[in-house]
């Protein structure tokens, strides 16, 4: 019988698009991904509260907005040594239908339009930076950093699990939902309860009323919005009548309680002894 010494060497399967971007996201030592606020609101005192969010959603810049939240989550994987090609990029950005390489070029031309990335040709490879939240062009630094170390910290963050990516919803969510479910996240990571008319949605998040309207529709349909209604009393209305207040918090995988338990773990794996000890 011949020796054979490459004996149970076989050929891997070219990952699907879910699975690559799965594999990435393994790497990344939390299961979360921190955003600052300013991406979805501005400070308080600000003239116009509107932010980043809503430039994609009135732009209808869908893919764009996939692209620099998986840029955001993947950040602790990726370096100027070792950028992902443009390739894998449009590999993983094609989770819910194909992705070319040169839609990929086009998607970070308008995120570096709007200030959120930085694109720099080194040879053949090409390395994408993200920039602040807020579309300032300010250089981008990890969220959650102590105020003395980082000084763009002031407006605090919110984190979006893994689950986002590796269950589907960024797929099945459509960009009325996605925006609605950033700003939950963002106005939930304190407390769960939240509570908007969708008529205040223009001038608290530069969104529609009809937008916001849809977003509690798809995040509802996906099962992932509990609703309380407060009946309250007002001098201002009939006798007999009462006002109806509607309270919304999310449910898991992004519940209030669930992202604090993924920042818990974080932290514990974080300041563990290294070597199990």
């Amino acid at each position: 019988m011949t020796y054979d010494p490459f004996a149970g060497l076989e050929d891997d399967t070219p990952p699907s698009p879910l699975e690559a971007l799965t594999s990435l996201l393994s790497s990344v030592k939390r299961e979360y991904c921190p955003v600052r606020n300013s991406f979805v609101q501005r400070p308080q005192g600000s003239a116009d509260r509107s932010s980043t969010l809503a430039l994609f959603v009135r732009n209808r810049q869908e893919r764009a907005l996939d692209a620099i939240l998986t840029t955001y989550a993947l950040q602790p994987v990726l370096s100027e040594d070792d950028p992902l090609p443009l390739g894998a990029w449009a590999n993983i950005l094609s989770t819910r239908k194909p992705c070319e390489i040169t839609t990929v070029s086009k998607t970070f031309r308008v995120l570096e339009e709007m200030k959120l990335v930085t694109r720099d040709r080194r040879g053949n490879k090409t390395i994408i930076t993200p920039l602040l939240e807020d579309g300032s062009g300010q250089t981008w630094s990890k969220p959650g950093l102590l105020q003395a170390e980082s000084p763009n910290e002031s407006d605090g963050y919110f984190t979006i699990p893994h689950e986002y990516w590796t269950k589907g919803y960024i797929d099945r969510l459509r960009l009325p939902g996605k925006a609605m479910l950033l700003i939950m996240l963002k106005e939930t990571q304190g407390r769960p309860p939240f509570e908007m008319a969708v008529e205040r949605a223009q001038r608290w998040y530069g969104i529609s009323e009809r937008t916001a309207e849809r977003g509690y529709a798809e995040l509802n349909t996906e099962g992932l919005l509990d609703i309380h209604i407060q009946r309250q009393a007002s001098p201002r209305l009939p006798k007999g009548v009462l006002r109806e207040r509607y309270f919304r918090a999310l449910r898991d995988p992004f519940s209030t309680v669930r992202r604090r338990e993924l920042q818990l773990e974080a932290r514990k794996q974080s300041t563990a002894p290294k070597g199990g000890k």
